[in-house]
């Protein structure tokens, strides 16, 4: 694998070696959220003249409708396909940026040009986006929001949900071993 950290890297391609491999791995992860969720969102809306719920009908758009009765599953759907893109879009130009062995000056010169680029496409499409914000000032206020939504319906929400007390620990030993694969020494890694 060659993003993988080697003893003889130095600290910044070490780093931008894990950051790659963790970009590339949140990016799957949210991209496949977004495919989740968007579906048991749709089946949910299908469903909803069959079920008693507490959905209100007077919104005069579909996203109005979204984000006022259902904003958890409008905004999960939102942040994590975009930053799922982001993600994605910045890990192959840091991909691009890191330097390979063997590397000739026109090849440096190319993948330098396709970070720069993709860096450059991914700050114009976040520019647009914010650009065109329905409910939110710019994306940053999108995120503040999903948190203040995430933490009312899964952290101060009585009684406690049951999967709650999977998820903490889960969550726990998730961002343990995240933190342990950053900051583990180069010792640890293979010489070759």
């Amino acid at each position: 694998d060659e993003m993988a950290p080697l003893k003889n890297d130095s600290h910044a391609v070490r780093t931008a070696k894990q950051a790659c491999r963790f970009l590339l791995l949140t990016s799957f992860g949210l991209e496949v959220i977004s495919i989740f969720v968007t579906t048991v969102t749709g089946t949910m809306l299908m469903s909803h003249g069959d079920r008693a719920s507490g959905i209100q009908g007077s919104i005069n758009s579909p996203m109005g409708y979204l984000h006022h009765n259902l904003e958890f599953e409008y905004l999960t759907s939102r942040i994590t396909f975009l930053q799922g893109l982001f993600n994605w879009l910045f890990s192959v130009a840091l991909h691009n940026l890191i330097p390979r062995e063997g590397e000739g000056r026109a090849a440096r010169q190319m993948n330098l040009f396709i970070a720069s680029s993709l860096t450059t496409v991914t700050i114009a499409m976040l520019a647009f986006y914010n650009g065109h914000m329905t409910f939110y000032k710019n994306y940053a206020h999108m995120l503040w929001a999903y948190t203040v939504v995430v933490f009312q319906r899964y952290v101060w929400n009585w009684p406690i949900r049951p999967l709650t007390f999977v998820l903490v620990p889960s969550t726990l030993l998730s961002s343990y071993l995240g933190y342990s694969a950053f900051v583990s020494p180069p010792e640890d890694d293979k010489d070759t």
